[in-house]
């Protein structure tokens, strides 16, 4: 008689050699998106299986359909992903920014995951900065409401403040900017102090913002993890081509904040490049109307290209 564990070993090594085999096809156009990424996800399982390698996913952006396969309910990555989803989908509480929620809707966004909210620590500096590496390539094919969302572990004594994760949230940028493989681009001043200034990293632009469970009053940058979104600022040519739209949506998202958050609009929400305004101060807003401190003059060199 048949050994049953041979068998089992026979059959799981066909359906290894049968996926392995057409990871060409997996990566194909003509498989819908959904089962494309199943399928990814259980070669990469089964490849570690049998390896003995640890399918590691540090650094490696996921879409809506890996988190779930990746990682089931309870985990903490999970319970972090479905408290981002769940604000995005309130239907009776309407997040502002509704660009956000339209990028999750459409399947526009890659997730990573950091296991604590210290954004000084050196692995989650790496890890944002494999992900964010790895994103560029394909954000222009994700779609136009795109974005790489960060979602640490929850901590759990919650004891940092506001003003902490601000200073946390800087020194996350300019580690950030240490490992850049990329130059500066030369149309971006590198003084922060401008009107002109945004953070960069890979020869790109990008907008981000930061939520943090510190924060009370201003519902818009409060999550019960801490969350960080990098959006390439080439989506807002897209969405807002015209003048028209620009001011159409921005009419929007400012309706929306008014009935979302308890506490006026933040007077540092201007425009990219209009006199006065300082996009490094939209960044992180505190609990109350007065501009966060930045602790840097200009973010440090690459010590990539130094190197």
């Amino acid at each position: 008689m048949l050994n049953i564990y041979t068998l089992i070993v026979s059959f799981i090594g066909g359906v290894m050699i049968t996926l392995i085999a057409n990871v060409a096809l997996v990566k194909s156009r003509s498989v819908p998106k959904t089962l494309r990424d199943t399928l990814s996800s259980l070669i990469g399982f089964i490849r570690a299986a049998f390896s003995g390698e640890q399918d590691d996913r540090q650094g490696n952006p996921l879409t809506r359909a890996q988190v779930t396969i990746e990682y089931p309910q309870g985990t903490w990555q999970r319970n972090a992903y479905e408290d981002y989803k769940a604000v995005l989908l309130d239907e009776e509480l309407i997040f502002p920014c509704v660009y956000a929620t339209k990028g999750f809707k459409s399947d526009d966004q890659l997730y990573l995951f950091i296991d604590s909210d210290d954004l000084s620590d050196p692995r989650h500096i790496r890890t944002l900065a494999n992900g964010l590496s790895t994103y560029l390539p394909q954000a222009r094919q994700l779609g136009p409401n795109t974005s790489l969302v960060l979602l640490a572990k929850q901590n759990d004594n919650k004891s940092r403040t506001v003003d902490e994760y601000n200073a946390l949230f800087w020194e996350l940028l300019n580690g950030l900017a240490k490992l850049d493989e990329k130059p500066w681009p030369s149309t971006v001043p590198r003084d922060i102090d401008t009107d002109r200034w945004c953070f960069c990293f890979g020869g790109e632009q990008f907008f981000t913002v930061i939520q943090t469970p510190a924060h009370q009053v201003r519902r818009t940058r409060y999550a019960p993890g801490l969350t960080m979104v990098f959006q390439p600022k080439w989506i807002f040519d897209i969405l807002f081509s015209t003048d028209a739209k620009r001011v159409g949506a921005l009419a929007k998202v400012r309706a929306l904040l008014a009935k979302y958050d308890p506490i006026p609009a933040s007077p540092e929400l201007k425009n990219y490049g209009e006199e006065g305004s300082r996009e490094s101060k939209q960044y992180f807003l505190l609990d109350e109307n007065v501009p966060a401190s930045c602790p840097y003059d200009k973010l440090s060199d690459s010590e990539i290209i130094a190197a």
